[in-house]
């Protein structure tokens, strides 16, 4: 079976796919209700023109579709505990570690996890999800309940030239934070200052832009990213 999170109409949705006997299943499911939006089955060795697609109406129960979707209804059922083993919200924790790691562009070959467990944050439960990858540490929280990441953070743990001068100017540097954050402008950008860890000089700065709370060092004598926090502003 595959799941993925996407979006259909601007509603949040996990596309299902599983196979049952003879036949291949294809569900859209509404993330945030959990009511099926359409559904397909076609025999494996079929033809396209075996496929039967129908729209669930949200209103309809599920003895009011066809024996054919009540069947694929039952299947669904009967899989959802497969992939939902915590039985506490839409997101199980095998698709919660996919989102992080899409999200951060790092393949899950590349990644060394070292923390992976269900948590709650203000009251919402939330998966605590940690690993490393070409030499940076990576952080993420992910809602249960909806696969909304609520926090990512990423520090490099191996540091960049070990140069005392300043050779990355302030505007090279502030482009370099907020070309990380599509839309975001100079007045997005909240606090900015030039500091030394251990004799070495970065970049520290914060930008808040469409809800979420960015927190950033910069290495100043080679311009890469050492440490970035992604976090949605309550």
């Amino acid at each position: 079976s595959a799941t993925t999170l996407s979006e259909v109409a601007g509603v949040a949705c996990y596309k299902v796919e599983f196979t049952s006997g003879e036949y291949a299943y294809s569900y859209t499911i509404n993330a945030q209700t959990g009511a099926v939006m359409e559904m397909s089955s076609q025999e494996q060795n079929a033809q396209t023109s075996g496929t039967q697609t129908e729209t669930a109406d949200p209103a309809a129960s599920a003895p009011a579709q066809t024996s054919g979707s009540a069947s694929a209804q039952a299947q669904t059922s009967a899989a959802a505990p497969a992939q939902n083993a915590t039985g506490t919200g839409t997101v199980d924790e095998a698709a919660a570690q996919k989102i992080a790691l899409e999200h951060a562009g790092v393949k899950a070959a590349d990644a060394t996890i070292t923390k992976s467990k269900l948590d709650y944050e203000d009251g919402r439960q939330v998966y605590d999800i940690e690993w490393y990858a070409g030499g940076a540490k990576y952080d993420y929280e992910i809602a249960a309940d909806t696969g909304e990441i609520i926090s990512s953070a990423y520090e490099e743990k191996t540091m960049g030239a070990d140069s005392r001068n300043v050779t990355v100017s302030e505007a090279d540097a502030k482009k370099t934070a907020l070309d990380r954050v599509s839309g975001a402008t100079d007045k997005n950008l909240y606090e900015w200052k030039l500091d030394y860890e251990d004799g070495h000089p970065e970049y520290e700065g914060k930008i808040i832009y469409g809800g979420t709370e960015y927190e950033f060092t910069i290495d100043a004598a080679t311009g890469s990213v050492m440490e970035w926090d992604a976090e949605k502003v309550r």
